[in-house]
């Protein structure tokens, strides 16, 4: 299957899991920019690459916002869909203002600066953040400067998480088997990284069926 077909299928499983649980006839969509990478988000097109935000909740007072982009590319292999860099935020306004941020995760496969890649970024008032920032190029600092760690490549936060976070604290009202819903898309994301890490740790995976009673012989070439 080739990368903007793998891209079209997840695409529609992150509609399945959004419209069975906190949304209401949204449609996540992909494309490839001329640059060559795919883009996932709310009302993308070739022509307006940056996705649009969506209200939550299926019923009653409705007053958080998504804003969902992810990038992809080949894996090293060129072989598996591979993430490079996500956005999920919560607003709690279409229009997405600094201040108006609930939370942020982001994640960037390669950074290119000293932040970890997945992060967490929160708004709230901290003044007393300017006295402990040792930095020099900047006067002050804001509590949502911070990027806050939260995992590495394989096991970060997900989509699942954040509408769990949004359900629990009710922000949104979700539909009624919005957890059995959640818990299936959970069990096929696990997989995924799971087989995902395998791949990265042939010999790791190798002696843990082995100590479990499994017969695990390695290539030819190894």
């Amino acid at each position: 299957m080739g990368l903007e077909d793998q891209a079209r299928s997840f695409a529609a499983q992150t509609s399945v899991l959004l419209n069975k649980t906190v949304a209401d006839g949204i449609r996540i969509s992909s494309i490839t920019t001329p640059a060559g990478y795919t883009v996932m988000g709310c009302g993308v097109t070739s022509k307006a690459p940056n996705p649009k935000p969506f209200v939550l909740g299926v019923s009653g007072k409705r007053c958080v916002w998504l804003y969902l982009q992810h990038s992809y590319d080949w894996d090293p292999e060129q072989v598996h869909l591979t993430m490079t860099r996500s956005t999920l935020s919560l607003y709690t306004s279409e229009e997405m203002a600094d201040d108006q941020l609930v939370l942020g995760i982001d994640y960037i496969r390669n950074p290119a600066n000293q932040y970890p890649g997945c992060h967490l970024h929160v708004s709230g008032s901290r003044d007393d953040l300017d006295l402990i920032y040792l930095g020099e190029d900047r006067d002050s600092r804001k509590l949502r400067d911070l990027h806050l760690p939260v995992g590495g490549r394989r096991f970060r936060p997900t989509l699942e998480d954040l509408i769990e976070f949004v359900v629990t604290e009710e922000m949104a009202t979700p539909r009624d088997n919005w957890r059995d819903v959640l818990d299936e898309h959970r069990e096929l994301w696990d997989a995924i990284q799971v087989k995902a890490a395998v791949r990265r740790h042939q010999e790791s995976a190798a002696e843990s069926l082995a100590a479990q009673g499994w017969t695990v012989s390695p290539p030819p070439d190894r």
